[in-house]
């Protein structure tokens, strides 16, 4: 879908260069890297709990997991956490078609994949999801991202693998960032854009300020 311009005539960069592939992503640190790549081999099976604040890409990321492990498209079930505030409803979701599942995968996916957006269970939901996440490990696999990992169930953290994903360093953003610019019709000088950039992060850790804060160079030059 074309990207709508602004008056300036730049488009919204954080839409037009948004990651397509997980190889495209920007992970903030190498442990993460390694975890993710662990991931993408399809030998790893436990749940994936992606914590962090507002704006660090756990939800590109969990978006991009599962194409990156089957090595094509994926059909995901998104499950919005306002669907599982009892035991009857992670029952329903979860468990219904598993007997299914079991014999066949989903355009014979090497998983069935679920994708659980800001989590926050209730205790009957919560012992529930304990249950079924035994009981499916190595049929689904569960992604949960949350800006609250406290908030999440301690045996649904034993369950699964917890990796934080922090917000970019200016640093590792530059190279997006020059990029971008480049590919606009512009230079600029690194020094400057990497002062910004830091300018950008000092006011508030957020990887979405970043690429806010690229449309305004555009919009200067």
């Amino acid at each position: 879908m074309a990207q709508k311009k602004s008056k300036y005539g730049i488009v919204d960069t954080e839409v037009k260069y948004r990651p397509k592939t997980l190889a495209d992503f920007i992970f903030p640190s190498q442990d993460v890297k390694e975890v993710i790549s662990a991931y993408c081999t399809g030998g790893v099976t436990r749940p994936l709990i992606l914590c962090g604040s507002n704006g660090t890409g756990k939800s590109l990321l969990a978006q991009l997991l599962p194409p990156a492990i089957e090595g094509r498209p994926a059909s995901v079930n998104r499950v919005r956490a306002t669907d599982l505030n009892s035991s009857k409803e992670v029952n329903f979701v979860f468990t219904s078609d598993k007997e299914f599942d079991r014999l066949f995968r989903v355009d014979d996916q090497l998983f069935n994949y679920n994708v659980i957006e800001e989590v926050n269970f209730n205790p009957s939901a919560r012992d529930a999801f304990r249950v079924v996440l035994d009981e499916v490990r190595g049929v689904d696999l569960t992604i949960i991202t949350t800006n609250r990992i406290d908030k999440i169930d301690i045996g649904i953290r034993s369950r699964s693998e917890v990796v934080e994903v922090t917000p970019l360093e200016p640093e590792l953003f530059l190279p997006r960032a020059k990029a971008i610019i480049n590919a606009e019709g512009f230079e600029v000088d690194e020094a400057a854009l990497l002062a910004a950039l830091q300018a950008t992060y000092d006011l508030g850790p957020d990887n979405r300020n970043y690429y806010k804060k690229v449309d305004s160079l555009l919009r200067s030059m």
